[in-house]
């Protein structure tokens, strides 16, 4: 008599097993939902490689189709020569002074590539309806921003091939290796600044990140609040007032206003939290709010928060 296993007993224990295996797979389902069509992952898979222009899509907008939509959709917050309306960013311009003591970084001067522009604002802009513009209108834009930095002539015409062809001004401006000090740390040992070291700004201890010592944990001077409150007009109220003046916003975002002193004073914990500590405010930092301006509205928080 042979030793051998059962032919069918051997099947049986098999599907058995890949039963319980559709049993245990079944289990990890929930019960809703549904993969998505070819369709809806295009919808979301709009990204553009930057460096190479892979991802950007057929069409094609000339610098003087561009100005036209610049000025329809984008001139209102940008200026008509992108040079920024009031408080928000400028885009052009600022060629040579990124090691200046007031660097300006614009497209022209910082950007590295330009598909990444494309992608930019094909993704967020316009501001108050972003993703409404085609992607001819978009190439235009485009183009006519590259235009106002002096990198296209007024008579380009841009697609995929030609933005992509683009050496942006500031292309090598950029260190590629890692310059964190716990891991390269000679980086940070060259072009060093003659004279002694001078501290400038105490944004680190209200972010938290510095410990504090003999001379961080001395008592905060108290801040004049006419210094804070010329800083939240500036920055922060033309969303947050009763009646925002910024573009694209009919009412303050999430009900806070920040037009009075009493609302200030009201909101000083939030203030903190979403402009010193997480930065997250002013949005994009629009209306560039410095380290310095975070550092004195912390302090003021520090000391009491009081109108006075």
């Amino acid at each position: 008599m042979s030793k051998s296993p059962d032919v069918r007993t051997v099947a049986l224990l098999a599907a058995l097993f890949l039963a319980a295996l559709s049993i245990a797979d079944a289990a990890q389902q929930y019960g809703f939902g549904r993969a998505p069509t070819p369709a809806e992952i295009a919808g979301w898979n709009i990204d553009v490689n930057g460096l190479t222009g892979k991802g950007l899509p057929a069409g094609s907008g000339s610098v003087a189709h561009g100005e036209q939509v610049f000025s329809d959709k984008c001139a209102s917050c940008h200026g008509d020569f992108g040079e920024g309306n009031g408080r928000m960013p400028v885009l052009a311009g600022g060629r040579g002074t990124l090691a200046s003591a007031r660097p300006v970084q614009t497209v022209g001067s910082y950007w590295p590539y330009a598909p990444t522009l494309f992608d930019y604002i094909r993704r967020a802009m316009p501001f108050s309806n972003p993703q409404t513009l085609s992607n001819d209108d978009v190439y235009a834009v485009t183009g006519y921003i590259l235009y106002l930095n002096d990198v296209v002539p007024k008579t380009a015409t841009l697609d995929a091939g030609s933005l992509a062809a683009i050496k942006m001004p500031n292309r090598n401006g950029f260190i590629d290796h890692d310059v964190r000090p716990d891991v390269h740390n000679v980086a940070c040992m060259r072009n060093c600044k003659p004279g002694p070291v001078e501290v400038t700004s105490d944004l680190a201890r209200h972010l938290g990140v510095t410990p504090a010592t003999s001379t961080t944990a001395a008592a905060v001077a108290p801040v004049a609040f006419a210094d804070v409150q010329r800083i939240i007009k500036q920055r922060c109220a033309s969303c947050h007032a009763a009646t925002p003046t910024q573009s694209g916003f009919a009412a303050a975002p999430s009900g806070v206003m920040l037009d009075t002193p009493e609302r200030i004073v009201a909101a000083a914990e939030r203030i903190e939290r979403e402009a010193v500590k997480s930065q997250a405010m002013p949005l994009g930092n629009m209306t560039h709010m410095t380290p310095e301006e975070r550092a004195l509205i912390g302090r003021w928080v520090e000391s009491g928060a009081k109108a006075q």
